[in-house]
């Protein structure tokens, strides 16, 4: 409000943000907040990173800690306006890598530069889809077979390009048979959608069946069989 004055550095006739002026509100507290460490979890075999609490594959690591800096910053409720500008790491007398943080910005017509110094630590762990390929988890299969017959490798190889880096790296397993190929996913979406898409472009005969029902937490639970002859 206009007309009172700031009770920090007596200023007057100018707009309070409680009892202090913009320039001492902003000198007073902090802006932005962050932890002192953040804990890179990386997968031990695919190279995943584990980000906001789910795994997302390889990039760039520095990618990877911003999104971490970003989700776990808070800002004072006052700040409308701000830029996070990520600086170098560096290593103490101990090993640790540090990270340098510039966040500045507004409240008000106010502006704010803090400087803020994050310690990394990385841990390396099994990601749940690399966990599930170990233990050969699957929610559906690909049973790929032949009108002619016998699956030639001409038509394996076939169907096999169609696979995304996705679907590739959704595969807990693939065994091959006398009648054809089965290709084991962990998850059942992954799976429908590789069809969906081979079904679009080639004419195929589809069967969808299920196989070990039972009911799981008080649903039914099945894996998904398709069977595509081509």
């Amino acid at each position: 409000m206009t007309g009172k004055f700031c009770v920090s550095c007596g200023k007057e006739n100018v707009e309070l943000i409680g009892r202090l002026c913009p320039s001492c509100y902003v000198k007073s507290r902090e802006m932005a907040r962050v932890p002192k460490s953040i804990t890179i979890t990386t997968c031990r075999l695919c190279g995943s990173r584990k980000v906001k609490g789910k795994w997302v594959s390889r990039g760039d690591p520095m990618e990877k800690i911003e999104e971490e800096v970003l989700w776990s910053l808070t800002l004072d409720e006052k700040v409308k306006e701000y830029h996070i500008e990520l600086g170098n790491t560096w290593s103490d007398n101990h090993g640790g890598n540090h990270l340098t943080l510039r966040i500045t910005g507004s409240v008000e017509s106010e502006r704010f530069d803090e400087t803020k110094d994050i310690l990394i630590k990385n841990e390396v762990s099994l990601c749940d889809s690399c966990m599930k390929k170990r233990g050969k988890y699957y929610e559906a299969i690909i049973q790929l077979r032949s009108k002619s017959g016998d699956v030639k490798l001409e038509e394996k190889r076939f169907f096999e390009s169609f696979f995304s880096r996705e679907e590739i790296s959704n595969l807990s397993d693939v065994v091959e048979l006398r009648e054809g190929v089965d290709y084991y996913f962990i998850n059942r979406t992954v799976a429908k959608k590789l069809v969906a898409r081979f079904t679009s472009e080639v004419k195929a005969d589809l069967k969808e069946s299920y196989q070990g029902e039972r009911i799981k937490r008080g649903k039914r639970d099945a894996k998904l069989v398709i069977s595509l002859r081509i």
